[in-house]
């Protein structure tokens, strides 16, 4: 019995069957092997996932940047109190009220006379001849410092009659950071008058009396004694020009200074409360916490009317 042999169109079906045959074939295999390599990763992920963290994240968390170094602090105490805050939320509330970074200056031991209370209740404590309302040293017209009075918490010692140096050291810390601050946003502040001895102010208000008389002198310079120079927790900025409050940097001051614990101590229209004309280059630290008060959203307030007293020779 001979073979048949196949037509050529029977030939041609054989030779298609057998292509698509090995196709399939083929196509299969890549199947297995993309399953075999997904499997794969997925099980190297869940031992990752088993372990805690792979080892990129482990690297990045035991090498934070300095930024985060500077603001974990900050962020962790805001996101104790509220663990819903964004970040946003914490960014500023740890840049503008700081209040542990920026605190109000110390107050000295020695001394204590209770001297009652203001006509807003806070406290008068004359603490060795000096007069503190509620914890804040006050220097007007109407509470006077003694002769021999000096900085009791200075960054350096008190060895001139003036001196930028010499100031209260929680004051110059946070000067320190406002100067950071303001020279990176291309601002230009420096202190052009910290401390004064009562003997140095002497001769700066004998000068002012002789050139514009007493009068007009009591409005713009103190008596020796009522000069808050003398405490070495303020001083003058730039220039005393009237000028200096339409500079870009007599702005940034007015609007930012409390965030260092800074406040405008002599503000605008308040020369009835205060007892002088506004002074946008007088800054005196108070800390923070008083400083953002005194602020009051923009309105300063000036210490005499937050506290509730005068500031008013006797004679």
């Amino acid at each position: 019995m001979t073979k048949r042999r196949l037509t050529r169109r029977q030939r041609q079906v054989r030779r298609n069957r057998i292509i698509l045959a090995c196709a399939a074939a083929a196509l299969l295999i890549i199947i297995i092997v993309i399953i075999s390599v997904s499997m794969k990763g997925c099980s190297k992920s869940k031992n990752e996932d088993k372990n805690g963290k792979s080892t990129t994240a482990k690297v990045e968390e035991s090498t934070p940047t300095k930024e985060n170094e500077n603001t974990s602090e900050g962020a962790d105490s805001t996101n104790a109190d509220n663990s819903s805050a964004t970040m946003s939320d914490i960014t500023s509330t740890t840049a503008s009220s700081n209040s542990s970074e920026y605190p109000a200056p110390e107050i000295p031991s020695g001394n204590v006379v209770s001297k009652g209370t203001t006509s807003k209740g806070f406290k008068i404590q004359e603490i060795n001849g000096a007069t503190y309302i509620d914890g804040v040293l006050i220097a007007n017209k109407t509470y006077a410092l003694p002769q021999d009075f000096i900085p009791t918490n200075p960054d350096q010692p008190v060895n001139a009659d003036r001196s930028s140096t010499c100031l209260d050291k929680t004051l110059m810390s946070a000067w320190n950071t406002m100067l950071k601050d303001a020279t990176a946003k291309g601002l230009n502040i420096y202190i052009a008058s910290g401390y004064r001895s009562y003997n140095y102010q002497v001769n700066v208000y004998n000068r002012y009396v002789k050139s514009d008389g007493a009068a007009v002198a009591d409005t713009y310079s103190s008596r020796p004694g009522n000069s808050e120079h003398q405490t070495g927790l303020c001083f003058d900025l730039n220039t005393i020009e009237d000028s200096f409050q339409y500079t870009n940097e007599g702005k940034w001051v007015n609007d930012n200074c409390y965030k260092y614990g800074f406040c405008i101590r002599f503000p605008k229209g308040k020369d009835s409360a205060t007892g002088y004309q506004y002074e946008s280059w007088h800054l005196r630290y108070v800390g923070v916490d008083l400083a953002t008060k005194l602020y009051n959203n923009g309105d300063w307030l000036s210490l005499e009317e937050y506290f509730g007293i005068t500031s008013e020779y006797p004679n």
